[in-house]
Protein backbone atom coordinates (compact mmCIF):
# COMPACT_ATOMS: atom_id res chain seq x y z
CA UNK A 1 0.00 0.00 0.00
CA UNK A 2 1.38 3.39 -1.00
CA UNK A 3 1.88 5.84 1.82
CA UNK A 4 0.23 9.22 1.40
CA UNK A 5 1.45 12.38 3.13
CA UNK A 6 -1.34 14.79 3.96
CA UNK A 7 -0.19 18.24 5.08
CA UNK A 8 -2.71 20.53 6.75
CA UNK A 9 -2.48 23.85 8.54
CA UNK A 10 -4.73 25.73 10.89
CA UNK A 11 -6.79 28.82 10.11
CA UNK A 12 -6.28 28.59 6.36
CA UNK A 13 -8.99 31.21 5.82
CA UNK A 14 -6.99 33.94 7.53
CA UNK A 15 -5.80 36.93 5.47
CA UNK A 16 -2.37 36.12 6.90
CA UNK A 17 -2.44 32.65 5.28
CA UNK A 18 -3.78 33.08 1.72
CA UNK A 19 -3.81 29.74 -0.04
CA UNK A 20 -2.43 31.19 -3.25
CA UNK A 21 0.77 32.17 -1.41
CA UNK A 22 1.20 28.86 0.45
CA UNK A 23 4.21 27.09 -1.03
CA UNK A 24 4.13 23.52 0.33
CA UNK A 25 6.44 20.94 -1.21
CA UNK A 26 7.75 17.47 -0.41
CA UNK A 27 10.63 15.35 -1.64
CA UNK A 28 11.39 11.66 -1.31
CA UNK A 29 15.10 10.89 -1.25
CA UNK A 30 15.66 14.38 -2.70
CA UNK A 31 13.31 13.82 -5.64
CA UNK A 32 10.35 16.27 -5.81
CA UNK A 33 6.92 14.72 -5.25
CA UNK A 34 4.02 15.92 -7.41
CA UNK A 35 0.85 17.12 -5.74
CA UNK A 36 -1.73 14.38 -5.37
CA UNK A 37 -4.41 16.65 -3.95
CA UNK A 38 -4.89 20.26 -2.97
CA UNK A 39 -7.45 22.47 -1.25
CA UNK A 40 -7.25 25.47 1.10
CA UNK A 41 -5.27 24.36 4.11
CA UNK A 42 -4.37 20.97 2.62
CA UNK A 43 -1.78 19.43 0.32
CA UNK A 44 -1.28 15.71 -0.37
CA UNK A 45 1.62 13.72 -1.78
CA UNK A 46 2.17 10.03 -2.54
CA UNK A 47 5.41 8.58 -1.20
CA UNK A 48 6.83 5.95 -3.56
CA UNK A 49 7.57 2.46 -2.27
CA UNK A 50 11.17 2.02 -1.14
CA UNK A 51 11.70 5.66 -0.17
CA UNK A 52 13.76 6.09 2.97
CA UNK A 53 13.70 9.86 3.62
CA UNK A 54 10.93 12.41 3.06
CA UNK A 55 11.40 16.16 3.49
CA UNK A 56 8.54 18.60 3.91
CA UNK A 57 9.05 22.31 3.29
CA UNK A 58 6.40 24.98 3.67
CA UNK A 59 6.58 28.71 3.20
CA UNK A 60 3.63 30.96 3.87
CA UNK A 61 3.38 34.57 2.74
CA UNK A 62 0.79 37.31 3.10
CA UNK A 63 0.12 40.16 0.71
CA UNK A 64 -1.78 43.42 1.08
CA UNK A 65 -2.76 46.10 -1.41
CA UNK A 66 -1.36 49.61 -1.25
CA UNK A 67 -2.68 51.61 1.68
CA UNK A 68 -2.35 55.39 1.97
CA UNK A 69 1.40 56.05 1.53
CA UNK A 70 2.38 52.38 1.97
CA UNK A 71 2.89 50.47 -1.30
CA UNK A 72 1.54 46.99 -1.91
CA UNK A 73 3.45 44.52 0.26
CA UNK A 74 4.14 40.80 0.17
CA UNK A 75 6.19 39.20 2.97
CA UNK A 76 6.97 35.71 4.16
CA UNK A 77 5.33 35.16 7.54
CA UNK A 78 6.25 31.55 8.34
CA UNK A 79 8.59 28.88 7.01
CA UNK A 80 9.34 25.36 8.14
CA UNK A 81 11.36 22.43 6.94
CA UNK A 82 11.09 18.98 8.48
CA UNK A 83 12.68 15.70 7.43
CA UNK A 84 11.21 12.27 8.18
CA UNK A 85 12.53 8.74 8.11
CA UNK A 86 10.17 6.30 6.46
CA UNK A 87 9.51 3.81 9.25
CA UNK A 88 7.55 0.66 10.11
CA UNK A 89 8.14 -1.00 6.78
CA UNK A 90 7.06 2.01 4.77
CA UNK A 91 3.80 2.64 6.66
CA UNK A 92 4.73 5.63 8.83
CA UNK A 93 6.92 8.72 9.01
CA UNK A 94 9.21 9.43 11.96
CA UNK A 95 10.41 13.05 12.38
CA UNK A 96 14.18 13.54 12.45
CA UNK A 97 15.91 16.32 14.38
CA UNK A 98 16.16 19.67 12.62
CA UNK A 99 19.90 20.46 12.33
CA UNK A 100 19.35 24.09 13.33
CA UNK A 101 17.12 23.26 16.28
CA UNK A 102 18.52 19.97 17.54
CA UNK A 103 15.01 18.53 17.74
CA UNK A 104 12.04 18.03 15.48
CA UNK A 105 10.45 21.26 14.30
CA UNK A 106 8.10 22.56 17.01
CA UNK A 107 5.44 23.65 14.52
CA UNK A 108 4.91 20.24 12.89
CA UNK A 109 2.77 17.54 14.50
CA UNK A 110 2.72 14.10 12.87
CA UNK A 111 0.29 11.22 13.28
CA UNK A 112 0.01 8.00 11.32
CA UNK A 113 -3.04 6.06 10.15
CA UNK A 114 -3.13 3.04 7.80
CA UNK A 115 -1.62 4.24 4.55
CA UNK A 116 -1.63 7.87 5.65
CA UNK A 117 0.82 10.19 7.45
CA UNK A 118 -0.86 13.32 8.78
CA UNK A 119 1.41 16.35 9.22
CA UNK A 120 -0.29 19.37 10.73
CA UNK A 121 1.55 22.69 10.72
CA UNK A 122 0.82 24.95 13.69
CA UNK A 123 -0.06 28.31 12.23
CA UNK A 124 -1.72 29.98 15.22
CA UNK A 125 0.79 32.84 15.01
CA UNK A 126 2.89 34.21 12.17
CA UNK A 127 5.53 36.93 11.95
CA UNK A 128 4.05 40.25 10.79
CA UNK A 129 6.96 42.45 11.87
CA UNK A 130 7.65 43.85 8.36
CA UNK A 131 3.98 44.76 7.92
CA UNK A 132 3.80 46.43 11.34
CA UNK A 133 6.92 48.48 10.70
CA UNK A 134 5.43 49.64 7.38
CA UNK A 135 1.96 50.56 8.68
CA UNK A 136 2.73 51.91 12.16
CA UNK A 137 3.46 55.52 12.96
CA UNK A 138 6.59 56.06 15.10
CA UNK A 139 8.04 52.74 13.93
CA UNK A 140 11.07 54.68 12.71
CA UNK A 141 11.57 56.03 16.23
CA UNK A 142 11.63 52.49 17.59
CA UNK A 143 14.06 51.25 14.95
CA UNK A 144 16.34 54.22 15.54
CA UNK A 145 16.38 54.08 19.34
CA UNK A 146 16.02 50.38 20.14
CA UNK A 147 19.11 49.07 21.90
CA UNK A 148 20.63 45.60 21.49
CA UNK A 149 19.79 43.13 24.23
CA UNK A 150 16.24 42.27 23.25
CA UNK A 151 14.39 41.58 20.02
CA UNK A 152 10.85 42.72 19.23
CA UNK A 153 8.66 40.47 17.08
CA UNK A 154 5.17 41.48 15.95
CA UNK A 155 2.96 38.41 15.90
CA UNK A 156 -0.21 38.07 13.87
CA UNK A 157 -2.89 35.81 15.33
CA UNK A 158 -4.49 33.88 12.49
CA UNK A 159 -7.75 33.38 14.42
CA UNK A 160 -9.56 35.40 17.03
CA UNK A 161 -8.68 38.61 18.82
CA UNK A 162 -6.46 40.38 19.53
CA UNK A 163 -5.15 40.14 16.01
CA UNK A 164 -1.74 41.59 16.92
CA UNK A 165 0.62 40.61 19.75
CA UNK A 166 4.19 41.68 20.43
CA UNK A 167 6.97 39.59 21.94
CA UNK A 168 9.93 41.25 23.65
CA UNK A 169 12.67 38.63 23.76
CA UNK A 170 15.83 39.05 25.86
CA UNK A 171 19.05 37.24 24.98
CA UNK A 172 18.61 34.94 28.00
CA UNK A 173 15.80 33.19 26.11
CA UNK A 174 18.31 31.77 23.63
CA UNK A 175 19.11 29.17 26.30
CA UNK A 176 15.94 28.80 28.40
CA UNK A 177 15.81 26.66 31.54
CA UNK A 178 14.81 23.04 31.18
CA UNK A 179 11.39 23.64 32.72
CA UNK A 180 10.32 25.88 29.84
CA UNK A 181 10.36 29.53 28.86
CA UNK A 182 8.37 31.80 31.13
CA UNK A 183 6.04 34.48 29.80
CA UNK A 184 5.02 37.79 31.34
CA UNK A 185 1.83 39.15 29.73
CA UNK A 186 1.41 42.93 29.96
CA UNK A 187 -1.96 44.70 29.85
CA UNK A 188 -1.80 48.38 28.99
CA UNK A 189 -4.55 51.03 29.08
CA UNK A 190 -7.00 51.44 26.22
CA UNK A 191 -5.56 52.14 22.79
CA UNK A 192 -6.93 52.92 19.34
CA UNK A 193 -9.43 50.61 17.65
CA UNK A 194 -8.30 48.44 14.76
CA UNK A 195 -9.74 45.56 12.74
CA UNK A 196 -6.92 44.56 10.37
CA UNK A 197 -3.19 44.25 10.10
CA UNK A 198 -3.18 46.31 6.89
CA UNK A 199 -4.39 49.62 8.30
CA UNK A 200 -2.79 52.63 9.91
CA UNK A 201 -1.37 51.67 13.30
CA UNK A 202 0.27 53.66 16.07
CA UNK A 203 3.54 52.60 17.73
CA UNK A 204 3.99 55.62 19.98
CA UNK A 205 2.08 53.88 22.77
CA UNK A 206 4.37 50.86 22.53
CA UNK A 207 7.59 52.86 22.35
CA UNK A 208 6.60 54.62 25.56
CA UNK A 209 6.85 51.32 27.44
CA UNK A 210 9.69 49.62 25.58
CA UNK A 211 12.28 52.31 24.95
CA UNK A 212 14.82 53.68 27.41
CA UNK A 213 14.44 57.26 28.69
CA UNK A 214 16.79 59.75 27.06
CA UNK A 215 18.65 61.89 29.64
CA UNK A 216 19.93 64.50 27.18
CA UNK A 217 18.32 67.97 27.45
CA UNK A 218 17.96 68.11 23.68
CA UNK A 219 15.84 64.97 23.46
CA UNK A 220 12.17 65.07 22.48
CA UNK A 221 10.00 66.06 25.41
CA UNK A 222 8.17 62.70 25.28
CA UNK A 223 11.46 60.76 25.40
CA UNK A 224 13.05 62.50 28.37
CA UNK A 225 13.79 60.92 31.75
CA UNK A 226 12.24 63.94 33.49
CA UNK A 227 8.81 65.58 33.40
CA UNK A 228 9.21 68.04 30.52
CA UNK A 229 6.98 70.60 28.83
CA UNK A 230 5.19 70.05 25.55
CA UNK A 231 6.49 73.03 23.55
CA UNK A 232 3.39 73.06 21.35
CA UNK A 233 1.02 74.19 24.10
CA UNK A 234 3.23 74.50 27.18
CA UNK A 235 1.33 71.77 29.01
CA UNK A 236 3.40 69.65 31.34
CA UNK A 237 4.16 66.28 29.80
CA UNK A 238 3.99 63.72 32.61
CA UNK A 239 4.88 60.57 30.71
CA UNK A 240 8.33 59.10 31.23
CA UNK A 241 9.58 56.28 29.06
CA UNK A 242 9.47 53.02 31.00
CA UNK A 243 12.55 51.13 29.72
CA UNK A 244 10.95 47.67 29.51
CA UNK A 245 13.56 46.38 27.07
CA UNK A 246 16.43 47.51 29.25
CA UNK A 247 14.78 45.93 32.30
CA UNK A 248 14.32 42.60 30.52
CA UNK A 249 17.91 42.54 29.30
CA UNK A 250 19.46 43.67 32.59
CA UNK A 251 17.43 41.24 34.71
CA UNK A 252 19.02 38.21 33.04
CA UNK A 253 15.69 36.39 33.18
CA UNK A 254 14.68 33.99 30.40
CA UNK A 255 11.26 35.61 30.20
CA UNK A 256 9.41 36.57 27.03
CA UNK A 257 7.26 39.64 27.62
CA UNK A 258 4.05 39.35 25.60
CA UNK A 259 1.98 42.41 24.72
CA UNK A 260 -1.49 41.51 23.44
CA UNK A 261 -2.40 44.65 21.45
CA UNK A 262 -5.93 45.71 22.39
CA UNK A 263 -8.46 47.13 19.99
CA UNK A 264 -9.82 49.99 22.04
CA UNK A 265 -10.15 48.47 25.49
CA UNK A 266 -10.74 44.91 24.29
CA UNK A 267 -8.03 42.29 24.77
CA UNK A 268 -10.21 39.49 23.38
CA UNK A 269 -9.05 35.99 24.24
CA UNK A 270 -5.98 37.33 26.07
CA UNK A 271 -8.08 37.76 29.23
CA UNK A 272 -9.74 34.34 29.09
CA UNK A 273 -8.77 30.81 30.07
CA UNK A 274 -7.29 30.53 26.56
CA UNK A 275 -4.32 32.69 27.59
CA UNK A 276 -1.89 29.89 28.63
CA UNK A 277 -2.50 28.08 25.35
CA UNK A 278 -2.04 31.29 23.37
CA UNK A 279 1.17 32.11 25.24
CA UNK A 280 2.53 28.63 24.58
CA UNK A 281 1.56 28.88 20.90
CA UNK A 282 3.45 32.18 20.67
CA UNK A 283 6.52 30.65 22.33
CA UNK A 284 6.34 27.62 20.04
CA UNK A 285 6.30 29.91 17.01
CA UNK A 286 9.24 31.92 18.35
CA UNK A 287 11.18 28.71 18.91
CA UNK A 288 10.46 27.50 15.40
CA UNK A 289 11.64 30.86 14.08
CA UNK A 290 14.83 30.46 16.17
CA UNK A 291 14.05 33.55 18.23
CA UNK A 292 14.18 31.53 21.45
CA UNK A 293 15.85 28.21 22.26
CA UNK A 294 14.58 24.78 23.15
CA UNK A 295 14.36 23.67 26.74
CA UNK A 296 14.47 20.02 27.73
CA UNK A 297 11.44 18.29 26.26
CA UNK A 298 10.89 20.93 23.61
CA UNK A 299 9.32 24.39 23.56
CA UNK A 300 6.72 24.91 26.25
CA UNK A 301 5.41 27.53 28.57
CA UNK A 302 7.17 27.57 31.91
CA UNK A 303 5.79 29.92 34.52
CA UNK A 304 3.15 32.48 33.61
CA UNK A 305 3.17 36.00 35.00
CA UNK A 306 0.71 38.84 34.46
CA UNK A 307 1.37 42.57 34.57
CA UNK A 308 -0.83 45.60 34.12
CA UNK A 309 -0.71 49.37 34.36
CA UNK A 310 -3.49 51.84 35.12
CA UNK A 311 -6.72 50.88 33.32
CA UNK A 312 -4.88 47.83 32.03
CA UNK A 313 -5.51 46.52 35.54
CA UNK A 314 -9.12 45.83 34.58
CA UNK A 315 -7.95 43.30 31.99
CA UNK A 316 -5.24 42.07 34.37
CA UNK A 317 -7.73 41.04 37.08
CA UNK A 318 -10.05 39.48 34.51
CA UNK A 319 -7.17 37.39 33.23
CA UNK A 320 -6.07 36.42 36.75
CA UNK A 321 -9.60 35.28 37.62
CA UNK A 322 -9.68 33.09 34.51
CA UNK A 323 -6.20 31.64 35.07
CA UNK A 324 -5.62 31.80 38.84
CA UNK A 325 -4.34 28.23 39.07
CA UNK A 326 -1.77 28.82 36.31
CA UNK A 327 -0.42 32.28 37.21
CA UNK A 328 2.72 32.39 39.37
CA UNK A 329 3.32 36.13 39.73
CA UNK A 330 1.48 39.41 39.22
CA UNK A 331 3.09 42.82 38.69
CA UNK A 332 0.46 45.52 39.31
CA UNK A 333 1.74 48.96 38.30
CA UNK A 334 -0.77 51.28 40.00
CA UNK A 335 -3.38 49.01 38.44
CA UNK A 336 -7.03 49.97 38.69
CA UNK A 337 -9.34 47.60 40.48
CA UNK A 338 -7.18 46.53 43.44
CA UNK A 339 -9.92 47.25 45.98
CA UNK A 340 -12.66 45.50 43.98
CA UNK A 341 -10.47 42.44 43.53
CA UNK A 342 -9.23 42.06 47.11
CA UNK A 343 -11.02 38.74 47.60
CA UNK A 344 -9.60 37.33 44.34
CA UNK A 345 -6.06 38.37 45.27
CA UNK A 346 -6.28 36.98 48.80
CA UNK A 347 -7.58 33.64 47.47
CA UNK A 348 -4.96 33.52 44.73
CA UNK A 349 -2.04 34.29 47.05
CA UNK A 350 -3.35 31.85 49.64
CA UNK A 351 -3.63 29.05 47.12
CA UNK A 352 0.12 28.48 46.76
CA UNK A 353 2.98 29.70 48.95
CA UNK A 354 5.19 30.28 45.90
CA UNK A 355 2.94 32.95 44.36
CA UNK A 356 4.08 36.56 44.43
CA UNK A 357 2.27 39.89 44.08
CA UNK A 358 4.36 42.98 43.35
CA UNK A 359 2.62 46.36 43.33
CA UNK A 360 3.44 50.01 42.80
CA UNK A 361 1.24 52.86 43.86
CA UNK A 362 0.12 56.34 42.91
CA UNK A 363 -3.66 56.39 42.76
CA UNK A 364 -3.69 52.96 44.42
CA UNK A 365 -1.51 53.61 47.49
CA UNK A 366 -4.40 53.29 49.95
CA UNK A 367 -5.86 50.25 48.16
CA UNK A 368 -2.45 48.55 48.17
CA UNK A 369 -2.06 49.18 51.90
CA UNK A 370 -5.56 47.85 52.61
CA UNK A 371 -4.83 44.67 50.67
CA UNK A 372 -1.69 44.08 52.69
CA UNK A 373 -3.74 44.17 55.87
CA UNK A 374 -6.02 41.43 54.52
CA UNK A 375 -3.18 38.96 53.96
CA UNK A 376 -2.58 36.65 56.92
CA UNK A 377 0.70 35.35 58.28
CA UNK A 378 4.20 36.68 58.86
CA UNK A 379 5.38 35.47 55.46
CA UNK A 380 3.33 38.01 53.55
CA UNK A 381 6.29 40.43 53.40
CA UNK A 382 8.15 37.90 51.26
CA UNK A 383 5.14 37.28 49.03
CA UNK A 384 3.89 40.82 48.54
CA UNK A 385 5.90 43.90 47.58
CA UNK A 386 4.35 47.37 47.57
CA UNK A 387 6.42 50.36 46.41
CA UNK A 388 6.40 52.97 47.67
CA UNK A 389 4.74 51.73 50.86
CA UNK A 390 2.85 55.01 51.37
CA UNK A 391 2.79 58.69 50.37
CA UNK A 392 6.08 59.33 52.13
CA UNK A 393 7.78 57.70 49.16
CA UNK A 394 7.00 60.83 47.16
CA UNK A 395 8.47 63.31 49.61
CA UNK A 396 11.58 65.20 48.44
CA UNK A 397 14.68 63.22 49.38
CA UNK A 398 12.86 59.92 49.83
CA UNK A 399 13.75 58.53 46.40
CA UNK A 400 16.57 59.84 44.19
CA UNK A 401 14.82 58.57 41.04
CA UNK A 402 11.65 60.51 41.87
CA UNK A 403 13.71 63.58 42.71
CA UNK A 404 15.41 63.34 39.32
CA UNK A 405 12.16 62.90 37.38
CA UNK A 406 10.89 66.11 39.00
CA UNK A 407 14.16 68.01 38.61
CA UNK A 408 13.06 69.98 35.51
CA UNK A 409 9.96 71.37 37.21
CA UNK A 410 9.90 75.09 37.88
CA UNK A 411 9.85 76.12 41.53
CA UNK A 412 6.37 77.61 41.17
CA UNK A 413 4.84 74.30 40.10
CA UNK A 414 6.77 71.81 42.23
CA UNK A 415 4.22 71.73 45.03
CA UNK A 416 1.46 70.90 42.55
CA UNK A 417 3.35 68.11 40.85
CA UNK A 418 5.12 66.61 43.84
CA UNK A 419 1.82 66.13 45.66
CA UNK A 420 -0.45 65.06 42.78
CA UNK A 421 -1.45 61.41 42.64
CA UNK A 422 -2.04 61.72 38.88
CA UNK A 423 1.69 62.52 38.55
CA UNK A 424 2.64 59.74 40.98
CA UNK A 425 0.56 57.47 38.74
CA UNK A 426 2.90 57.98 35.79
CA UNK A 427 5.99 57.45 37.92
CA UNK A 428 4.47 54.21 39.26
CA UNK A 429 4.86 52.61 35.82
CA UNK A 430 8.45 53.72 35.27
CA UNK A 431 9.64 54.18 38.82
CA UNK A 432 12.50 52.81 40.73
CA UNK A 433 12.74 52.72 44.49
CA UNK A 434 16.12 52.13 46.15
CA UNK A 435 16.74 49.26 48.50
CA UNK A 436 17.28 50.30 52.11
CA UNK A 437 20.61 52.09 52.47
CA UNK A 438 21.22 52.24 48.70
CA UNK A 439 21.10 55.14 46.27
CA UNK A 440 20.62 53.16 43.06
CA UNK A 441 17.03 52.91 41.91
CA UNK A 442 16.49 50.56 38.97
CA UNK A 443 13.08 50.69 37.33
CA UNK A 444 10.24 48.89 39.03
CA UNK A 445 10.04 46.27 36.27
CA UNK A 446 13.73 45.42 36.47
CA UNK A 447 13.59 45.15 40.25
CA UNK A 448 10.52 42.92 40.13
CA UNK A 449 12.06 40.68 37.46
CA UNK A 450 15.30 40.30 39.37
CA UNK A 451 13.39 39.28 42.48
CA UNK A 452 10.96 37.00 40.64
CA UNK A 453 11.00 33.25 40.09
CA UNK A 454 9.60 33.45 36.58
Amino acid sequence: MALRLRVTWRNAGSPLLPDALADVQATADDAPLPLAGSSPGRREFVIPAGASRVTLSARFSAAFDAFEDVPALEEEVLSIEQAFDVASGGTALSPTPDPALGQAHPLVDVQSAPGLALAQIRTDFVDITPFWMAYAGYADEYQREHRPGTELVALGATAGDPKIWFASIPEACKAPPDDGTSALVFYRPEGYAYTRVDQRHEMFGLNRYLLTPDPSPGASFWARDVFERDPRDQSRWVYVRCGFEEALAASGRAVVMLHPWPSGASFGAATTASLPGLAEAALRFLCGAQKIGFGQGGPRLGKLGLAGFSAGGLALWQSLAANKDRVSEVFAFDARGIAKNEALLVRWLGGDASRRLRMTGGHQLDANAALQQKLPGPSKEARLTSLPPDKSGYLPGANPRWDHVCSALEASEKDTYLNADWVWHQFAMFGGFPEAGEQAAVTFLQRFLEASEL
